[in-house]
């Protein structure tokens, strides 16, 4: 997710359509989604709205979508796209300020990714089927993608890359202990596509502190030729 895009929510109170797509194929399904978007825009300009009228309806609508499977088990149809029209005839539509929520698991995401760029300027584990503990944890994690039916002959290698990187980035130790102690929040796990909703949960678990220190002991008992420097320019304004 881009860092600027992300920022805008907070600081311009506006929701990109480029992260609008990136979060609901996060939580929602990993389709195509700006002709759905385009044609909510239009359903709300049909009904006579103005264009800010239509700006804050659409705002609240994606968001609304994006978060009804997190916080509301909301179950997602099939087709996908037909959340983001339905959910607009709900009851809680208006009864909750989705936006305003949405905007926190930004800050959230933002935090979030201010912590990655830290452990990875530690060094990033590479490749992770080497050493035991980074390849018991990503199988872990593999599994779980597999049983949950997330990987498909289409996603295969994404899903395998991105669920490497969680193992890369955090360390084999952090993400056994999930597995091993903190099987509620590995329950929490909304989908395994991308890593996103586990690497949530890690600091749901963790402070960074901690994380650095369980990190910081790995590599003291991984061979160095498996510790890689990528140095990541430290997340700034």
């Amino acid at each position: 997710m881009s860092k600027n895009l992300l920022e805008s929510v907070i600081e311009e109170d506006v929701l990109p359509i480029k992260l609008a797509e990136e979060y609901l194929r996060i939580y929602v399904a990993d389709i195509e989604w700006s002709p759905h978007i385009n044609k909510l825009w239009k359903n709300f300009s049909n009904k006579n709205k103005t264009e800010e009228e239509c700006k804050a309806l659409v705002k609240r609508a994606i968001s609304c979508a994006i978060l009804l499977p997190a916080t509301e088990n909301t179950q997602i149809p099939n087709p996908a796209h037909s959340l983001l029209f339905w959910c607009t005839g709900w009851a809680q539509f208006y009864e909750k300020d989705w936006f305003d929520l949405f905007k926190k698991v930004v800050v959230n995401d933002i935090q979030i990714r201010k912590n990655r760029i830290s452990l990875i300027n530690l060094g990033i584990i590479d490749p992770v089927d080497h050493s035991p503990v980074t390849r018991q944890a990503f199988n872990w994690l593999y599994d779980e993608a597999v049983n949950s039916e997330c990987v498909t002959k289409d996603n295969k290698t994404a899903v395998t890359n991105k669920l490497k990187n969680i193992v890369s980035i955090y360390g084999g130790a952090v993400v056994s202990s999930m597995f091993m102690s903190h099987q509620n929040n590995i329950e929490k796990v909304l989908n395994w596509r991308s890593g996103y909703f586990f690497e949530k949960q890690i600091h749901k678990v963790y402070t960074m502190e901690k994380l650095t220190k369980i990190k910081t002991a790995e590599f003291a008992k991984t061979n160095s030729s498996y510790i890689k420097k990528v140095p990541v320019k430290p997340y700034s304004k």
